[in-house]
């Protein structure tokens, strides 16, 4: 009888003992619209069938159909199934089933019924097939030999070590995983191979930012990592990519803290300062205070066409367009001098800044002088710590101590429009996000999503929903990506606009 089932799907018919699947507001949650994106650059084991490749990572189990030439969505840690135990895979020639090899069992994942379950005690079958590395170098020992120039990354040269590899059943094929280059398919024959890469780079998300057809995941480190790189995801979760620092220096082994990408270029700020880095990887540069920035810790960031505002822990800089481009000067401002800047918007030619002074703005011509709301006055809160903003329609929203608060650009009236929406619930508001529908707050303990018209909100919590403290948000559409210390989760909407 299985003593334990992660249920992902509808439950296989003879399964005894299944697990009904997790269900939300809105019925039942199939596994595409929750999916939790960890690091797939460090593989730990492979096995290949003859439909499906199976890679091991110390979060997930990732599978490519080889039929589909598409990922499956990530089986993760869940229901008492802990990837980082899994030292083999074997394959079952009679339905390419994996089984998960631990020293306290095994596991096995049926991809086509989404299914992972404890497997029978006793002895695996005889008819499983275990991958094994060593048997790889047996049959094709020019593998080996060829070393890391089988699994370099083409845009900054870099090899990766081996760590986990498996032949097909089918065909002469190899697929090798390896320790920061993730998978890779190879020809043995020919020597050659081809990268496969899924899932973020590191082990967490630093900062979020939109691309046109996915997004960008800035790096926030967890521990020791052999590739500290920023990762693409296609908002379908099909095409991936690494971008590195070309020095690879790893951006410094800094923990990315915001992230814009505007015109080709991604500036990223970090705890080591503000990376400048073109979308095709060259030509990277590092703005510190040697640059003129006020402080290496890097806040906040806002991209606009005559230059970038970086605010740091120190205080409020601009780079000019000439010296963005590395032509001209960088000029430190002194109205927001030694005050964290913690979160920066653009509404028009107003520039907006939260810091932990409060609210302070920029009024259109008014060159470089800052001023407070008028309204901060007779609104202490303002002149409380801000740590978050965002704007949407006419409409800008500001993170208090105590909760969110909006204010109108078409009326100049600010408001509490939600009272009873429970803010504290995800601690204090780091990042805030918002679109016509809804407004979204993240925090250290989790997120809140609240439906503007109605002031009804939902929450999805550190530690069950979530992975770690949130880090980031963007709405895209009918998702929305969440990006924590932890990794990514990327959720389907609910017709509200809110998460199911």
């Amino acid at each position: 009888m299985l003593a334990s089932v992660v249920a992902c799907g509808p439950p296989p018919k003879e399964t005894p003992g299944a697990v009904a699947p997790r269900r939300g507001f809105a019925g039942a949650i199939l596994r595409e619209d929750r999916v939790t994106l960890s690091r797939g650059s460090v593989i730990r084991a492979v096995g290949v069938a003859r439909r499906w490749i199976y890679a091991v990572t110390a979060d997930a189990v990732i599978v490519y159909d080889r039929d589909r030439r598409a990922w499956l969505p990530p089986f993760p840690r869940d229901g008492g199934f802990d990837p980082s135990l899994v030292r083999a895979v074997a394959v079952d020639p009679d339905d390419d089933s994996a089984w998960l090899l631990t020293s306290m069992g095994a596991w096995t994942l049926q991809p086509l019924t989404a299914f992972v379950s404890r497997a029978p005690a006793g002895g695996t079958p005889a008819r499983l097939r275990a991958s094994s590395l060593e048997a790889v170098y047996r049959e094709f020992p020019s593998l080996e030999s060829f070393g890391r120039l089988l699994t370099r990354d083409d845009a900054s040269l870099q090899g990766f070590p081996v760590t986990a590899g498996a032949r097909a059943p089918d065909r002469t094929e190899v697929w090798l995983g390896t320790a920061g280059g993730g998978l890779f398919q190879v020809d043995p024959l020919f020597n050659s191979a081809t990268s496969r890469p899924y899932g973020l780079a590191v082990s967490g998300a630093g900062a979020l930012a939109r691309a046109a057809d996915g997004i960008w995941i800035a790096p926030a480190s967890r521990a020791l990592e052999p590739r500290l790189a920023v990762t693409f995801a296609s908002r379908d979760l099909q095409q991936w990519r690494w971008l590195d620092d070309e020095t690879r220096r790893g951006f410094g082994g800094a923990r990315a803290t915001a992230l814009v990408v505007r015109g080709g270029t991604m500036w990223m700020g970090t705890t080591r300062g503000l990376f400048r880095v073109p979308l095709n990887g060259a030509g990277a540069r590092t703005f510190t205070p040697m640059a003129g920035l006020p402080s290496d810790v890097v806040l906040s960031v806002l991209a606009r066409g005559d230059g970038v505002w970086v605010g740091t822990e120190r205080g409020l800089a601009f780079l000019d367009a000439d010296s963005a481009e590395g032509r001209g000067r960088l000029v430190a401002l002194g109205g927001v001098a030694g005050v964290p800047v913690r979160a920066l918007l653009a509404t028009g030619d107003t520039l907006w800044v939260g810091t932990d002074a409060g609210l302070v703005l920029r009024p259109p011509g008014g060159d470089d002088q800052f001023v407070r709301p008028a309204a901060s006055a007779a609104q202490p809160r303002l002149r409380e710590p801000v740590r978050a903003l965002a704007s949407a329609d006419s409409s800008v929203f500001v993170s208090v101590r105590d909760g969110v608060v909006a204010f109108s650009l078409r009326s100049g009236a600010w408001t509490e429009p939600w009272p009873a929406v429970p803010w504290r619930a995800v601690g204090e508001v780091d990042v805030l996000a918002a679109d016509a529908r809804t407004v979204w707050a993240g925090g250290p303990f989790g997120v809140i999503a609240v439906d503007r018209a109605t002031g009804g909100s939902r929450i999805l919590r550190s530690g069950s929903d979530l992975p770690d403290a949130v880090t980031g948000i963007v709405l895209d559409g009918g998702w929305a990506w969440i990006g924590t210390l932890g990794g990514v989760v990327r959720v389907r909407r609910s017709t509200d606009g809110l998460v199911p």
